[in-house]
């Protein structure tokens, strides 16, 4: 197999074509007619190069849209399967340029590539899953509540500076309690904390989260529940099915890098003690690409950091798959099961995310400014060159 003949065939203009045909609020509320739209053209470009192409589809008593995991598998019949994932929703006022479009662009590119390919043996499947961001009943109502206590006015902009100040230093203090507490605890201790600054209806509406969040007692409890829906409702399927999953390079946006100084918010101290490759961790340069896993995930980790370093890629990484457990990493470091790698974690099966550290390196995550013009396609095409070697590699062991 001619790997560097087959993983130079990445096409930047491609990349940014999908991207810019993705890039757009894609939310079931704020704009329901780009989160279909996406949707239909994922589900065209599989097609188109000649995979088998299927939906599962989902829907909520009180939503009124239907939502759709989109999947194509190169291969046929109940072989074992590795799986190449994206999301393609976004969080409401986000454009969501790199989260995810980016990922969904190196899926697409790397299923173009990989459809030509003689696999035997086994199956490549590519799903790209809604609903990552949140959870859309748990959202509407939550956006419902503040609308009845007059927080905020029919965009969702709150009325006053105040109430903007203190929900944010709310979700400030319930997100840094919640990597080592259930949200149930956390949203407590959080409101806790603050009460005797909020007014009358900043109580009520604090006491309003404590109630969203009070069924979430465990530090697993989240998944499915308030993000990674589409994600969680797949696995499920897929243990029903009795699918073999043999491992899933789970995309979580990378197209930013920088060669800035600083430009890398995570703790340097941190990233000493693990594998990398080409880095720059006392200038705390934010140009590699992060792999995220448990213990399960210690050879596909392995394989995938081995290709970073083929000659004609040389992509700079840190290898953040822990030799802990799922639960270990749910209860002391729940920051990396932010993706949908975390259910199929859940289930024991080996699986990595593959980010370039979103909003600890993205100045703008989760922002109307995450646009097409602050991506690094030479940095997003390595990395689909690696997925699609990982995957053809990682087939034959």
């Amino acid at each position: 197999m001619d790997l560097d003949g087959i993983v130079n065939q990445v096409d930047k203009e491609r990349l940014y074509k999908h991207i810019a045909e993705l890039e757009g609020i894609k939310h079931h509320e704020v704009n329901p007619k780009n989160l279909k739209d996406a949707a239909d053209y994922i589900k065209k470009e599989l097609e188109e190069y000649g995979l088998i192409v299927s939906e599962q589809k989902f829907s909520f008593e009180s939503i009124a849209h239907e939502f759709r995991n989109i999947e194509g598998v190169i291969g046929e019949g109940e072989k074992p399967e590795i799986l190449i994932t994206s999301h393609y929703d976004t969080v409401p006022n986000s454009p969501g340029a790199n989260d995810n479009a980016s990922a969904v662009a190196a899926m697409l590119e790397a299923a173009r590539i990989l459809a030509d390919q003689k696999i035997k043996g086994k199956n490549i499947r590519f799903v790209s899953f809604t609903l990552e961001e949140l959870h859309p009943v748990r959202n509407s109502n939550m956006r419902q509540k503040r609308r009845e206590l007059n927080l905020v006015d029919n965009n969702d902009r709150y009325v006053s500076s105040h109430t903007q100040q203190m929900v944010r230093l709310f979700y400030k203090k319930f997100y840094k309690l919640s990597l080592t507490n259930s949200y149930e605890k956390a949203s407590r201790i959080a409101f806790e904390e603050i009460k005797s600054q909020l007014d009358e209806n900043e109580i009520k509406y604090a006491k309003y989260l404590i109630e969203v969040f009070s069924d979430l007692k465990s530090t697993t409890d989240w998944i499915g529940k308030t993000g990674l829906v589409g994600s969680s409702k797949w696995i499920k399927q897929a243990i029903k099915d009795k699918k073999e999953i043999l491992g899933v390079l789970n995309l979580e946006c990378i197209g930013y890098s920088s060669k800035g100084k600083h430009s890398q918010k995570l703790p340097s101290n941190l990233f000493k003690i693990f594998p990398k490759y080409k880095t720059n961790m006392i200038k705390e340069i934010g140009d590699f690409i992060a792999i995220v896993g448990d213990k399960n995930a210690k050879s596909l980790a392995k394989n995938f950091c081995k290709h970073c370093k083929n000659k004609s890629i040389e992509l700079p990484y840190v290898n953040l798959a822990l030799p802990f457990s799922f639960q270990f990493i749910a209860d002391k470091a729940r920051d990396l099961l932010r993706s949908d790698h975390a259910p199929f974690m859940q289930y024991g099966i080996p699986a990595v995310m593959i980010t370039d550290t979103a909003n600890f390196r993205y100045p703008y995550y989760h922002t109307e400014a995450d646009t097409i013009d602050k991506l690094d396609f030479n940095f997003m095409r390595k990395v689909c060159q690696v997925t699609i070697a990982c995957a053809l590699d990682f087939m034959q062991i």
